[in-house]
C-alpha cells in the first residue's frame, strides 16, 4: 500500500470522480448496468462487550467479541434497461452461492492525476434492492430525480488494494465434526480413552504443572486427529454459536453434631462429562460456495444417522453384544471424550420442489462413556488392577479404591494388603499395593466379604 500524501487544504472529498463495480458471476454484464453515482461502504465492528466490575469506577472491561462486516450500498439514477442486470446477479446467486465483488474508486491526487483504489469483497450476496418508485408529472413541470439502491453483504475484505495488509487475510475455518466409532466396541473406547478424555482418572498431580498440561493436551489432540480421521463422520457445515460441557461429583455428608460447621464427607464418585450443543445442516451447496444446485441435497440421511446414534446395531444386538455406537467431537485442537448420544432433536426448516428436507437444525447431547481406567492383558483380554497407587493429600482408602476398581467398599482389600489398621490416617506421598482386582473378594453391602449364595462370612467361615 503507497504512503498518504501530505496534506494539502485544497484536496477535499470532491476530488471524488466516480468508481466502477464488477460481479464475478454476472457473466452478461458484471457492472450490472453501471452509472451508479454513490457508494457506501459500511462499517466494520469489532463486538466488545462491557463488564461491570464492582468496586472499579474508573476502569471499563471489555470483553472482545466477532468482528463484523457492514453491508456495502450501492445508489444510482434509474435508467432503462439496467435493472435487469441485479434481478440477474440475485438469481445467480440463488444458483451458485457467494461471488467476489470489485469496486474501484476513482480520484484525484494533489497534482491532479487520476488514481484507483480497489476494495475487494469475499463471500458477497446481495441482501435488497430498492427499485424505483416511478410518479407520472405533467410534461411541464421537472420530472422528480428516480433512484435504485443495492446492498450486498460480505464476509471480509480479499486482496484489496486500498487497505493495510492483514486485513484482507481470509479465515481458515475447521470443519465441526461428530466422528462415529466403528461398531461401538467398548474395545475401540477403550483403546481411544487415553487421547481424548479430558479427565485424566484421578492423576491430579498432572494439573499441578499447567505446562505439562498444556503440551500433554496438544499432543493427545494431534493423535486424536490422526486416528480419528479414518472413521465415517457426520460434518456440520457451520460450527455452533457455544458448546455447553457440565461434570459433576458426588458426595455424602455425614451429620455431627461436634462437627464445625457440616459433618464430614465422603467422595462417592464422579459423574460422566456431559457435552450440548446446537447444530445446522445443510444440503445446499450453495451455502459453502461449493456451487451446485439451489435446491440442494437432502439432509435426510444425515438426520437420521444422528438418530441412528440412539441405536443399537441389529447384527450386534442378536449377538448379544450390541451396543449404541460410541462417538468423538472433533474440531481441531477441541477433542471430547469417548461419548455416547443420550439425545437428539431436529426441525426440518427448508424444503425443495420436490419437498425433500435441504436444511434442518436441532440440538444434540453426549455423554462421556465410561471406559475403563485399568489396563488390560493382551493375551487374555481380562483385568489387571494397579500394582501400586500414590496417596494424594486428603485421600482416604476409599478413594484409592474408587480410582483402582469404581467400588469404594474395597478399601478393606487395600488395607490388607498393606497391613493398615486405621484406614482414615493414610500418609500423603506414600505408595501402596494394589491387589489384582480378579483375587478380591466379593462384599455385600457392609463391606464384610460374601460366599457365592451371597451370605456374609467371617475369616472365610460361613456364619
Amino acid at each position: 500500500m503507497s504512503s498518504p500524501a501530505p496534506f494539502n487544504s485544497d484536496y477535499t472529498a470532491t476530488n471524488f470522480v466516480g468508481f466502477s463495480i464488477s460481479v464475478d458471476i454476472v457473466s452478461s454484464d458484471q457492472t450490472l448496468g453501471a452509472n451508479w453515482q454513490s457508494l457506501s461502504l459500511g462499517s466494520v465492528n469489532l463486538a466488545a462487550q462491557d463488564l461491570k466490575a464492582g468496586g472499579y469506577n474508573r476502569s471499563r472491561f471489555q470483553m472482545v467479541g466477532s468482528l463484523d462486516y457492514g453491508n456495502v450500498t450501492l445508489t444510482r439514477p434509474w435508467t432503462a434497461n439496467q435493472s435487469g442486470w441485479i434481478a440477474q446477479w440475485f438469481s445467480a446467486a440463488e444458483q451458485l452461492g457467494p461471488s467476489t465483488v470489485s469496486i474501484t474508486v476513482n480520484y484525484l491526487d494533489v497534482q491532479g492525476s487520476m488514481q484507483q483504489a480497489t476494495y475487494n469483497f469475499r463471500n458477497a450476496y446481495p441482501v435488497s434492492w430498492t427499485q424505483p418508485d416511478f410518479v407520472a408529472v405533467p410534461s411541464a413541470e421537472t420530472p422528480p430525480r428516480i433512484t435504485e439502491t443495492l446492498t450486498f453483504s460480505h464476509s471480509g475484505f480479499a486482496e484489496s488494494g486500498s487497505l493495510a495488509p492483514g486485513i484482507d487475510s481470509a479465515e481458515s475455518v475447521q470443519p465441526f465434526k461428530l466422528v462415529v466409532l466403528p461398531g461401538g466396541v467398548s474395545g475401540v473406547a477403550s483403546a481411544l480413552s487415553a487421547i481424548t478424555s479430558w479427565t485424566p482418572g484421578g492423576d491430579a498431580a498432572a494439573y499441578m504443572s499447567s505446562t505439562a498440561l498444556s503440551a500433554e493436551s496438544a499432543a493427545n489432540a494431534a493423535a486424536a486427529n490422526s486416528t480419528l480421521g479414518n472413521f465415517p463422520a457426520i460434518t456440520f457445515w457451520v460450527p455452533p454459536s457455544s458448546v455447553s460441557i457440565s461434570k459433576s461429583a458426588d458426595w455424602r455428608i455425614n451429620n455431627s453434631p461436634s462437627a464445625e460447621g457440616s459433618g464430614p464427607v465422603n467422595w462417592l464418585g464422579t459423574q460422566p462429562m456431559h457435552i450440548e450443543f446446537d447444530f445446522t445442516l445443510d444440503g445446499a451447496s450453495v451455502d459453502q460456495g461449493q456451487g451446485g444446485a439451489s435446491e440442494g441435497e437432502s439432509v435426510l440421511p444425515d438426520v437420521e444417522r444422528l438418530l441412528a446414534l440412539c441405536e443399537v446395531d441389529a447384527v450386534l444386538a442378536l449377538a448379544g453384544i450390541g451396543t449404541a455406537p460410541l462417538v468423538v467431537l472433533l474440531w481441531g485442537n477441541f477433542v471430547s471424550p469417548v461419548s455416547y448420544v443420550e439425545d437428539v432433536s431436529t426441525e426440518f426448516v427448508r424444503f425443495n420442489n420436490v419437498g425433500e428436507p435441504t436444511r434442518a437444525t436441532g440440538h444434540i447431547k453426549i455423554t462421556q462413556y465410561p471406559t475403563s481406567l485399568e489396563a488390560q492383558n493382551p493375551t487374555s483380554g481380562g483385568d489387571v488392577g494397579r500394582q501400586q497407587l500414590e496417596v494424594f493429600d486428603g485421600d482416604q482408602l476409599a478413594h484409592l479404591a474408587f480410582r483402582a476398581y469404581h467400588k469404594p467398599s474395597h478399601w478393606r482389600d487395600i488395607a490388607d494388603a498393606n497391613g493398615i489398621c486405621d484406614p482414615l490416617r493414610v500418609r500423603p506421598g506414600s505408595t501402596l499395593i494394589v491387589p489384582d482386582k480378579a483375587a478380591l473378594p466379593r462384599r455385600g453391602e457392609s463391606g464384610r466379604p460374601t460366599s457365592k449364595s451371597g451370605i456374609a462370612t467371617n475369616n472365610g467361615k460361613t456364619r
